[in-house]
């Protein structure tokens, strides 16, 4: 065979075998014959012109040059890169440091391994229960195998169900690690596909449970996270927490610490159910203060639908849980997707019969509003194609008032200001008797005195402005006594008999009470002197000197240097005001007051008070006015205030005691006179007692 047909054979892979197989051997130097040395060389070099080897030889040089180029250019620090080459890099936005290749990564089939099963880093919980009732489906849930969260050392046992990561600041601020090790033993226990959270408080924290899903460690959890929340009744739900409440309470040896404190009165003594609705509920979910907002179901569920899909949001009624559990538990193994086993069932049954009727006249109407915002949201965002549509209203205990005209106070606390009005006023608004709402930019105190009466402004804008306050009492149940408190009202007997005597007003006139409480003149001043003084030290402490002249405690400052007037000054200021009759110095004289409000209302409809009874015998005060509005409250009536100021005038300085004593002796001893000519309701004091001057020896 030719030498060109071997090397075409050989190119073309034929007898490539046998010629590596059984090799020419020739000497080691070449052809010649004296070297004895033979190797075995490929038959193709022999046939491969000299030519084509010198090219080969070329080819591979280059080859070798260019990978140790290249592998001394990815041991270069990124400081000694070439200057041009670190601004073209950084010019085109790319990192400027090179990875070494790694061989263990050019295996296609690793690359897709490791990207279809990562080993997981963290674990969070891929389920979380919300709200009412979580304890009955939790339970259930835990027993069907769900993985607990892991209590640590010192931690209550109750975290073994409830993590309270996002609803407590001081756990949700260590972050998502400390919430994800609570889980991370669930991946070591076999079929533990289901990690639940049970904390019910979470409803108000949707924000916190999307930033911690959506962080780059919590990986695919956000996708694969699901949602359920129980919706009980309301006023049935904050009944089961006051149980829970009462019981722990009983069971704990400090009385006013604990989560339980605030249905604990300040004696240490646990309130009922409806003294509990009143005093805290009531004003609290008026407010949709923290917790207190739990119940106000539809405000939050817009806020979760805004951060999660709503295919994510299983919502359950409790009412189908306690009536139909088999069908309740149907929906969430659908929505799990697993067939969990076991029976769910409701434990914690609460009757109608079992709430107090006054409870649910007083928080009903709270959440009239939110239902419906709630069933609202439901109909119109709907969820998983297992969730109950339409979803279930919730049992209506009381039907809602309808109203077309307009809502005056039938109790005006009429005066006279620093006599206590602010002790009576707030053990009534704090029993369940309406007070005015104040509007928005209102200041806060026009939520006890509407200031309608004496305020000009006001005033002039009408009827419906003020009725306007009161309309919130009808949509809350609070319609059968609304109160004004303002005490300045005493010198206005014409206006409000000019407001209720509208059309407009009905017969909201034949049942107005008239309450006012009468202090001896000159320790009403005092005090007023007292107040004024500690008003504009505040002011003078925020640097607010300037304000004086438009406020209420100007009169107790001299104008020249701004300094405070002794209160024998300050009475002097008073006497030459009330001799020529200015409205603002006018309120003690009492008799002329009480003579125009008996000319124009039944002196059975005004209740008069001592306040020397309401500072000594506040029980037989608070009696006297349960009688006059044909109501027994809760709770007693406190004294009035008498804090111990360091600044505050306790005595009245004989010297003062001379500036005003004339002033007043005649019109006390006409007010004395009017009352015992003009008896009033039956449970008044009477006669009524005199006045009494608490001095001191100053002169």
């Amino acid at each position: 065979m030719s030498n060109f047909e071997m090397r075409k054979r050989v190119l073309s892979g034929k007898d490539a075998t046998p010629a590596l197989a059984t090799p020419v051997m020739i000497s080691q130097g070449g052809n010649n014959p004296k070297d004895g040395r033979k190797r075995p060389v490929l038959p193709l070099a022999s046939t491969i012109p000299t030519p084509v080897l010198l090219a080969s030889l070329v080819i591979v040089v280059l080859g070798l040059g260019y990978l140790i180029l290249i592998r001394s250019f990815t041991d270069t620090s990124l400081g000694e890169l070439p200057q041009t080459t670190e601004k073209m890099m950084k010019s085109q936005n790319r990192n400027p440091i090179l990875r070494r290749p790694n061989l263990a990564e050019s295996s296609p089939e690793q690359k897709i391994r490791d990207r279809v099963t990562p080993k997981p880093s963290i674990s969070l919980p891929n389920v979380l229960l919300i709200e009412a009732g979580t304890s009955v489906v939790s339970n259930w849930l835990f027993q069907a195998g769900a993985c607990h969260p892991q209590v640590f050392e010192n931690e209550p046992s109750y975290y073994a169900t409830q993590v309270q990561f996002f609803d407590q600041d001081r756990r949700y601020n260590q972050g998502l690690e400390f919430y994800s090790k609570r889980y991370e033993h669930c991946l070591e226990e076999e079929g533990a596909e289901i990690l639940l959270d049970a904390t019910p408080n979470t409803l108000e924290f949707p924000q916190r449970v999307h930033d911690i899903y959506s962080q780059d460690a919590a990986g695919s959890a956000m996708a694969t996270l699901k949602l359920i929340f129980v919706l009980r009744e309301p006023v049935e739900r904050e009944l089961a927490a006051y149980k829970l409440k009462a019981n722990d309470y009983k069971q704990s040896t400090d009385k006013k610490n604990g989560w339980f404190s605030d249905a604990v009165h300040e004696d240490g003594t646990l309130m009922t159910f409806e003294q509990y609705s009143l005093k805290v509920l009531r004003m609290y979910i008026k407010e949709k203060l923290d917790y207190y907002r739990s119940g106000l179901y539809g405000m939050h569920l817009i806020e979760w639908a805004k951060l999660f899909n709503r295919n994510q949001l299983l919502v359950l009624n409790y009412d189908e849980i306690r009536d139909d559990p088999s069908k309740a538990q149907w929906r969430i193994e659908q929505f799990l997707g697993k067939n969990l086993g076991g029976s769910l069932s409701a434990y914690d049954v609460i009757q109608t019969e079992d709430i107090p009727k006054r409870a649910i006249k007083l928080l009903e109407p709270l959440f009239r509003k939110s239902n419906e915002v709630l069933y609202d949201f439901l109909r119109d965002n709907p969820g998983p194609s297992v969730e109950q549509s339409p979803f279930s209203r919730f049992k209506q205990r009381i039907s809602p008032k309808e109203h077309t005209g307009l809502v005056l106070p039938n109790v005006l606390l009429i005066g006279a200001q620093k006599a206590g009005t602010s002790a009576v006023a707030e053990w009534l608004f704090s029993n369940g008797v309406c007070n005015p709402e104040a509007f928005d930019g209102e200041p806060f105190f026009f939520n006890k005195e509407a200031q309608f009466f004496d305020n000009d402004r006001r005033y002039k804008q009408g009827i419906e402005f003020y009725a306007n306050r009161f309309d919130h009492c009808i949509d809350e149940g609070l319609d059968e006594l609304i109160m004004d408190g303002t005490p300045n009202t005493i010198e206005h007997p014409q206006r409000v008999y000019d407001i209720y005597s509208q059309p407009a007003a009905g017969d909201s006139i034949s049942k107005l009470k008239l309450i006012v409480i009468l202090r001896e003149p000159i320790d009403r001043e005092l005090s007023s002197y007292n107040h004024k003084v500690f008003d504009y030290k505040e002011a003078e402490a925020k640097e607010k000197r300037g304000w004086v002249n438009g406020t209420w405690y100007r009169d107790v400052v001299h104008k020249q240097d701004g300094t405070i007037k002794t209160f024998t000054e300050y009475c002097e200021f008073v006497k030459l005001y009330m001799m020529v009759g200015a409205p603002t110095y006018k309120i003690s004289r009492y008799v002329e007051h009480l003579k125009n409000w008996v000319r124009l209302f039944d002196r059975s409809h005004l209740l008069v008070l001592s306040y020397d009874e309401l500072l000594n015998n506040p029980s037989k005060v608070q009696w006297r006015i349960e009688k006059f509005l044909g109501t027994k409250f809760d709770g007693a009536l406190a004294k009035t205030n008498q804090s111990g100021s360091a600044s505050k005038v306790k005595e009245i300085p004989h010297s003062a005691i001379q500036v005003l004593e004339p002033v007043f002796h005649d019109l006390n001893e006409e007010l004395y006179k009017f009352l015992n000519n003009t008896p009033g309701p039956p449970m008044e004091q009477s006669p009524f007692p005199r006045f009494y001057v608490r001095s001191s020896n100053n002169t």
